[in-house]
């Protein structure tokens, strides 16, 4: 009965997805040329082509590669509104998987502690979610951050829309305690040299050192991956990571058979 009243309540109400956009799914039958499921946060049934799985040519196991009953990020390639149904794909998503995993991580974090509140209070959660909560966060501007993370930033202002003294403590009292993670945003570069690898370790202490980037050098983590690239990650902002790997490429003009790649 939980699940089925939860499973009612969609994250975006009444609104619908868009082409193009990445949506949580989960896949519940899987046929012979395709798997048939249904959209998480959206009200909508969902079906995905074999061919669709993956940008690799061949599949060998479809069972590892499409998962029933998982939630599973992919991107909407198209959706009738009036049927409330469409297709997805999911052979172009490698690089933004695990940011989309952390956005769909936070929703339910949301919308799971929300429900808590209402049946553990016995308060209409449908009510709550549909005319207060999600027309609530719906005007903040999302740029870098979740819905969560500005949920938790603007709960003093809560009381501007919740008229119930008790709830308004509930959540506040939830929420308050909600870690914030922020958003980690990475680029993969390549760095070919033939002075060898105390000339790479040179060229990103250079870099890291700019005074430009006092602020957030200690927000810069660089990984090796295998000859000849390297992953650099930070949760600045995106802003620091483009101006980073731009020093980079700046700064390995000076040196002499040096040169980056930005995938």
């Amino acid at each position: 009965m939980i699940k089925l009243l939860m499973e009612s309540v969609k994250f975006y109400c009444g609104r619908k997805p868009e082409n193009g956009e990445i949506v949580q799914v989960i896949f519940t039958s899987r046929h012979e040329d395709h798997t048939e499921g249904h959209l998480t946060e959206y009200d909508g049934d969902i079906i995905m082509v074999h061919s669709q799985a993956t940008s690799k040519k061949k599949i060998r196991s479809i069972n590892k590669l499409i998962p029933l009953n998982k939630p599973l990020a992919a991107t909407l390639e198209d959706f009738d509104t009036s049927k409330g149904n469409g297709s997805v794909s999911r052979a172009y998503l490698k690089d933004c998987l695990e940011n989309y995993g952390q956005k769909f991580a936070s929703n339910h974090k949301l919308y799971n502690g929300i429900y808590q509140i209402c049946q553990h209070n016995k308060w209409d959660f449908k009510n709550i979610w549909e005319e207060i909560i999600f027309p609530y966060i719906s005007n903040f501007e999302l740029d870098e951050n979740t819905y969560l993370d500005l949920f938790i930033k603007n709960l003093n202002n809560l009381d501007e829309v919740i008229e119930n003294k008790e709830l308004l403590e509930k959540i506040i009292d939830k929420f308050n305690c909600v870690p914030v993670k922020k958003e980690v945003f990475k680029k993969k570069i390549g760095i070919i040299s033939n002075n060898g690898i105390e000339s790479t370790k040179s060229l990103f202490e250079d870099s890291l050192n700019d005074p430009s980037l006092s602020e957030h050098k200690e927000n810069i983590k660089i990984t090796y991956v295998y000859t000849p690239d390297f992953m650099i990650e930070t949760d600045s902002s995106e802003t620091v990571l483009n101006d980073f790997v731009k020093l980079v490429q700046d700064n390995s003009k000076k040196i002499t058979n040096t040169f980056v790649k930005v995938y």
